[in-house]
């Protein structure tokens, strides 16, 4: 947000379902996130509803590539030309998904990944910007390393610009900089990341084909033109209530498998309760998805054994509970 120029009093709009991290990250700068909700079937940001939030404040759009599925660019770029706004992507679920043949880190003006434990490559923590926009280039930069730059070029004050010594600090930064060491870890794995794609995507395309035909459930489906890096797999068990949800993962943990949900919506938080008086209802489709979604198992290394066996016992445990999910 820094590299783009957001200011206090500026307006961006972004999806509630994602981590707190990706409306955050315009509170820190001073200005507002606007919420719009998202497309039911597929938990991405809904272009339509996006439109329908644009102010003369409105600034840029934050887009999230849910669970590694590419937004909706092509209608996303075309509403952020007609605004002159500035497109960013969270593609932290999306490193080497591809959108109609183009990768994921091309598609906006501006793309942030994470590097994650759990994402598709680590680096223990830490992430990655892309732009092919100079200006954002130089000032994310010099935002990483405590707004400093050590570029004659760009000092203030020229008559220093001939002592090897000297740097400036034009703007308030912090210290994001990755070690060595954890990017030689990344660099590693990078050259693997065919590798760790081609096997998430059989994963995913398992689990998907293993819930065809059982009306309990709606698999999770790639979307024309798209291939997903498939970061987790979002099952969503139709109709069913928070407290059958809580039944239904102690009962698969106690078999040994552990899902997860992705995620809260953002603006049911209290924090953001509290401040912007967001209430329940205020984006239904984002709140359908979360109560319905659980997210199954899905790494590299999980074997299609394991995935069959975790269907299995999922279909088992509802079969035996009798639950009209």
């Amino acid at each position: 947000m820094f590299a783009i120029g957001l200011k206090p009093g500026d307006e961006v709009i972004t999806t509630p379902l994602s981590f707190a991290a990706t409306a955050n990250c315009v509170l820190y700068m001073g200005a507002t996130p606007v919420f719009a909700d998202v497309v039911y079937e597929t938990g991405l940001l809904d272009p339509q509803e996006v439109e329908k939030k644009i102010t003369k404040r409105t600034r840029a759009i934050i887009t999230v590539d849910y669970s590694g599925q590419p937004s909706y660019f092509r209608e996303l770029r075309a509403i952020a030309k007609k605004h002159n706004l500035v497109l960013v992507d969270d593609a932290s679920h999306s490193l080497g998904a591809t959108y109609h043949g183009g990768r994921i880190g091309t598609q906006a003006d501006i793309t942030t990944f994470s590097f994650h434990p759990v994402k598709i490559i680590t680096t223990g923590e830490g992430g990655m910007v892309v732009t092919n926009n100079k200006k954002f280039y130089e000032r994310a930069k010099r935002f990483r390393t405590h707004g400093i730059t050590k570029n004659p070029d760009e000092f203030i004050d020229q008559q220093n610009r001939l002592f090897p010594w000297h740097y400036e600090m034009q703007d308030l930064g912090f210290n994001y900089r990755l070690t060595d060491i954890q990017c030689a870890l990344g660099i590693s794995q990078l050259e693997r990341i065919d590798s760790f794609l081609t096997k998430r995507r059989k994963i995913g395309l398992t689990y998907t084909s293993l819930f065809e035909n059982d009306r309990r459930f709606k698999p999770y489906r790639e979307q024309a033109g798209c291939q997903s890096s498939w970061h987790f797999y979002p099952l969503r068990v139709s109709g069913i209530s928070a407290e059958k949800k809580l039944q239904l993962f102690r009962q698969l943990n106690a078999a040994g498998v552990f899902p997860q949900v992705h995620y809260i919506p953002i603006h049911l938080q209290p924090y953001y309760r509290k401040r912007f008086g967001y209430r329940q209802g205020d984006f239904p489709n984002a709140e359908r998805f979360y109560q319905e979604e659980m997210s199954l198992p899905l790494f590299a290394d999980l074997s299609l054994s394991d995935v069959k066996r975790i269907v299995k016992k999922l279909k088992h445990i509802c079969l035996i509970r009798k639950q009209k999910l």
